[in-house]
C-alpha cells in the first residue's frame, strides 16, 4: 500500500474563494475551542482525547446555526491535527499547541466520499466542482483533500492510496543470484556469465609486474 499526493493550483471563481475562507475559518474555530476544552481539563487534572474533544465539540457547535451549512470533516480533521500536536508535546517532540488566529495559514482538509475528481476539476463537498490548473497525476482511491492558500491562490492536495508498494512482483521477475568472481565478473544462477571488463585485466597484469620488480629490490 502506498500513498501519493499531489498538489494542485485551482482556478476558483469569486464565490468558490469565499467558501474556501469560511472553510479555514470554521477549522480554526474548532481547533482553538478544542484547545480551550484541552487546557481546561488539565486545569482539572483530566486529560481529554481528541476524541473525546471532538464529542464536545459537536454538542457545542450546535448553539452556533452557521455550523449547520459548513463542511463538518473540516472542523474534525482541525481537531485530529490538534490530538496530533499534543502527542507530539506529550513525547516532548514538540511545545505545546498554540491557538490560531486569523493571520495563521489558511487550510482545511475533508475526506467525504462525495469527493470526486475528473480530468482539471475536483467535486467537494457543500460547494460542488472546482477546475484545477492540471490534471491528477495519480490513479487510485483518494484517502484525502487539503484547501490551502498561499498569498492569493488557492491549491488542493490530493492524497491518493495508489496499492503500489515500490516492491519488485518475483512472479513475473524471477530472483537470480549472482557470483562474482576474478576472471569472470560475475556468473548468474541462470548460467550467464559476464566476463571482467579488459581494461581491469591489463591493469592487474601491469599490478603484479611492478610488485615482482619491488620483490627484487
Amino acid at each position: 500500500m502506498s500513498f501519493k499526493t499531489h498538489k494542485i493550483a485551482l482556478a476558483p471563481t469569486f464565490r468558490e474563494r469565499r467558501w474556501f475562507a469560511s472553510q479555514c475559518g470554521y477549522a480554526r474555530f474548532a481547533y482553538n475551542h478544542a484547545l480551550s476544552d484541552f487546557k481546561a481539563g488539565l486545569e482539572n487534572d483530566s486529560f481529554q482525547s481528541w476524541q473525546m474533544l471532538n464529542v464536545n465539540f459537536n454538542k457545542t457547535k450546535k448553539r452556533y446555526d452557521w455550523t449547520r451549512s459548513q463542511d463538518q470533516r473540516a472542523a474534525l480533521y482541525a481537531i485530529k491535527h490538534l490530538g496530533q500536536g499534543i502527542a507530539n508535546w506529550v513525547s516532548k517532540r514538540a511545545k505545546f499547541p498554540r491557538f490560531k488566529g486569523r493571520g495563521h495559514k489558511q487550510s482545511y482538509t475533508t475526506d467525504e466520499q462525495s469527493v470526486r475528481v475528473q480530468g482539471k476539476r475536483i467535486k467537494l463537498p457543500k460547494i460542488g466542482w472546482i477546475k484545477m490548473r492540471e490534471a491528477l497525476r495519480f490513479v487510485g482511491k483518494i484517502i484525502k483533500v487539503t484547501i490551502s492558500r498561499t498569498a492569493h491562490r488557492w491549491f488542493v492536495s490530493i492524497t491518493v492510496e495508489t496499492g503500489d508498494t515500490g516492491l519488485v512482483d518475483t512472479s513475473t521477475h524471477p530472483v537470480i543470484g549472482i557470483d562474482v568472481g576474478i576472471n569472470t565478473l560475475a556468473t548468474l544462477s541462470d548460467g550467464t556469465q559476464y566476463d571482467n571488463p579488459r581494461p581491469l585485466k591489463r591493469y592487474e597484469r601491469k599490478l603484479r609486474r611492478e610488485q615482482r620488480k619491488l620483490s627484487r629490490k
